[in-house]
Order: structure tokens, then C-alpha cells, then sequence
């Protein structure tokens, strides 16, 4: 009889691998979203439906395979699918500079590879939170989240200043080569982690079965369900801003890449204060109120951005400062605790069914289509424009959907988790 597999939780040794070594792979992330757009829009000539081709890239797989994922996720080894992931990531950083020195890159081929890029980021989005509730539980859990987050936030800051250094010195495509590495930093830490997954189930049912079971257990539950509904359109208005931002400040605003980089590092310097405040404002404000007020202030932020244009140039780098460094601040005290609800929500063997759903949903369909628009409003009407209405899809659309759910009135992250696990058990 095979003997038992006793699952210790909470084991700081790992806990430690996993935030640092995350850390070290976000540093090359936020490199490499400052590299890219770069490199498309000085080497490849992309325009503003080229640069929102190539963001709707990263997120086009979501479509495609965002569902299927959360399903054999949820059937295996979730660690098996990260280290998968971070090796694919490596191999496809490098084939864009061998591309570019081969003199064969173009906008088409960078737009394929991030398509390649992002079936691999799929996989690792839909087990890493899935993964996580397997290393630690309770308060733990949200301190690993906050913690992470901070560490990501503060790996962002550091990454595209050191970016636009290297992209002025060098060129943008030998930059990607520090990402690959820190993917391979990323591939080794989760190899050297001890706790044990429990056994992947044996009862198979099709494929089918278990993606309905995850839609209804996703739609039985009114504050989940609710805060996903936001989170799709978060994504459109997010996405609309970050795939026009860079060529924006590029060309509308005439930034150079070491400026660029230094707004970049502002949004995680704000990420930063906001991944080390969530849990205290968690506590202090309560879960519900900080969620409608976050969502609120992050929307009216977005109109900084914009406003850039229209103010005498010497002052377009400060709006575009503040707009990222406050953004960065109420992106992440919402993030952080809206992470943790989702985790906290939804029983272990439907983690990663959920959580590919709602990644379909809200990057897979969102993202995608925000990047779209935004490329296609960025052309038809002119980039500030495009960014006016990301701005105020952000601010309008969170008010109604937490208005209608009420949401305020749960003081805990574990009151509103209970609350959706008491209506999914009398469902």
C-alpha cells in the first residue's frame, strides 16, 4: 500500500526560496515590457496599432489555452507546469536577439515570439497562485502574498531604470538576454523547494466535466463572481493604457528610453508602498471599503496620464510620474487582497480551474481586446484620446459593479470568502 504523504505548510526555508526567486524573475519581467515596445517601435517602426499588437500578443493564448490549463493544472503537479513554463521562457528570450543578430527579427516574427512567450506565461499564471495555497495557509498566506508583491514591486522599480540604462548603452534586444536568466533563477529556486504537492487526483472525469464545474463554482459565488466581472474590465482599461503609455511618452511626449524607464520604476516604487500597506490598510479600513476606494481613486488617477499633452512640456514628466507612482500604490492594495480572497474562496482542487477562468476572462478576452482598442483608438482618434477612455472605463465601471454587489459590507477577507463558500454549499 503506497504510504501516505504528510504536506508541512508554513516551511520558511521555502517560503524563502519562492519569494526570492520570483523576485530575481520579476526584475527581468519588467526589463523586458520596457525592452519590447522599445525595440518595436526605434528598430521595427511599429506604430500605435503595432505597439497594441504586440501587448494583445502576450495575452492572445489566454483564448486559446487559458481554460484547458487550469484544467490539467488542477490534475497534476502544479510545480511541474511552473518549471516548464520558466524553461520555455528562457529558450524563446534568447531565439529574439539570435533573431535580431541574424538580421531576420521583424514585427511580425517579435509579435509570434510573444505570442510564444505568453502560452508559456499562461501555464505559469494559472499554477503560480494555485501552487502558492500549497506552501502556506492562514495569515501566512496573505503575508506570502503582500510579500511577493512587494518584492515584485520592488524587483519593477529596479528593472526599467536598469533598462533604459542598458537599452541606451546597448540595444534593446541583447537586454532581453538579462530576463532569460532571471527565468532561469526562477527555474532553480522552484527546484530546490521541499514541501511535497499532495497526490494529483485519480478519478479523471473529461474535460468538458471539469471545465463546467469550474464556471459554476466560479458563478455560484456572488463575490467572486462579481469581482471578476470587474477585473475584465479592469484589464480593458488597464491594457488600453499600458499598450499606448510607451509609445506615447516616446513620441507624443518625446521621453527618451532612460526616462521611460525611470516613469516605469515610479509605477513599482507606488506598487511598492501599496504591496507593504495592504494588509495593514486591510485591517484598518476594512476588505470591502478598501476595495471601492482603491478602485476609485486608481480611475481618477488615470486622467494624468492624458493630461500630459496638454500641459507646458517641462511639466509632462512629473504628471507622468505621479500618474505611475500613484496608480502603482492603489493597484496593489487592491491586488494584493483580492489575491488572497480568490485563494481563500475556492477550495484547493478547483484552484487552478478558477483561476484559469478568470485569467481567460479577464487577460485572455480583457487584455487582449484592450490592447486592440487602444492600438486602434491610438491611430484612428490620437493617443491621449485613447487613454481618456481607458481613464474613464477605470473609474465609472468599478463604482457600479461594487455598488450593485454592496461589497463594502464585509469588514475581512475571510468574512467575504465565507459568505461565497456558504452560498456555493446551498447552491
Amino acid at each position: 500500500m503506497a504510504r501516505a504523504v504528510t504536506i508541512t505548510k508554513n516551511n520558511p526555508r521555502d517560503l524563502r526560496l519562492v519569494t526570492a526567486g520570483q523576485g530575481v524573475s520579476l526584475i527581468g519581467d519588467s526589463i523586458t515590457q520596457l525592452a519590447l515596445p522599445i525595440m518595436a517601435v526605434d528598430l521595427l517602426g511599429a506604430d500605435s496599432l503595432g505597439t497594441g499588437l504586440l501587448g494583445a500578443a502576450s495575452t492572445l493564448a489566454y483564448l486559446f489555452i487559458g481554460l484547458q490549463a487550469g484544467v490539467w493544472v488542477d490534475r497534476s503537479s502544479r510545480r511541474a507546469y511552473l518549471l516548464a513554463a520558466d524553461l520555455a521562457r528562457v529558450l524563446l528570450l534568447i531565439a529574439i536577439p539570435v533573431a535580431y543578430l541574424l538580421n531576420v527579427l521583424t514585427l511580425p516574427l517579435l509579435i509570434a515570439m510573444q505570442v510564444g512567450l505568453g502560452a508559456a506565461t499562461v501555464f505559469f499564471n494559472v499554477a503560480w497562485p494555485a501552487y502558492i495555497p500549497r506552501l502556506a495557509s492562514g495569515q501566512t498566506l496573505l503575508k506570502l502574498n503582500a510579500r511577493m508583491a512587494i518584492m515584485g514591486e520592488g524587483a519593477g522599480f529596479v528593472g526599467p531604470g536598469i533598462a533604459g540604462a542598458l537599452i541606451s548603452i546597448f540595444s534593446a534586444p541583447f537586454v532581453l538576454v538579462v530576463d532569460a536568466i532571471t527565468f532561469a533563477v526562477s527555474y532553480v529556486s522552484l527546484r530546490a523547494i521541499r514541501t511535497p504537492e499532495p497526490p494529483a487526483p485519480k478519478k479523471r472525469n473529461t474535460l468538458m466535466h471539469d471545465l463546467k464545474e469550474g464556471v459554476r463554482e466560479l458563478w455560484i459565488r456572488p463575490n467572486l463572481r462579481l469581482i471578476t466581472l470587474e477585473a475584465v474590465n479592469g484589464n480593458i482599461a488597464f491594457s488600453i493604457m499600458i499598450g499606448q503609455a510607451i509609445i506615447f511618452q516616446r513620441i507624443d511626449l518625446g521621453f527618451d528610453p532612460a526616462l521611460i524607464g525611470a516613469v516605469a520604476s515610479a509605477g513599482f516604487l507606488g506598487g511598492f508602498f501599496g504591496s507593504i500597506t495592504a494588509p495593514y490598510l486591510v485591517k484598518r479600513v476594512g476588505f470591502g471599503r478598501l476595495m471601492v476606494v482603491g478602485t476609485a481613486l486608481f480611475g481618477i488617477n488615470e486622467f494624468l496620464l492624458p493630461a500630459a499633452a496638454f500641459v507646458p512640456r517641462e511639466l509632462a514628466p512629473l504628471f507622468s510620474l505621479a500618474n505611475f507612482f500613484i496608480g502603482g500604490f492603489f493597484l496593489l492594495i487592491y491586488v494584493v487582497p483580492v489575491t488572497t480572497f480568490r485563494q481563500q474562496a475556492v477550495p484547493d482542487r478547483l484552484l487552478g480551474r478558477i483561476m484559469s477562468i478568470n485569467r481567460t476572462l479577464t487577460w485572455g478576452f480583457g487584455a487582449t481586446f484592450g490592447y486592440v482598442l487602444g492600438g486602434f483608438l491610438g491611430n484612428a482618434f490620437g493617443r491621449p484620446t485613447a487613454l481618456i477612455v481607458g481613464a474613464v472605463l477605470q473609474t465609472l465601471i468599478p463604482l457600479v459593479i461594487f455598488g450593485f454587489a454592496r461589497i463594502w459590507r464585509y469588514p475581512t477577507i475571510e468574512s467575504a470568502a465565507r459568505f461565497d463558500n456558504e452560498r456555493a454549499a446551498a447552491a
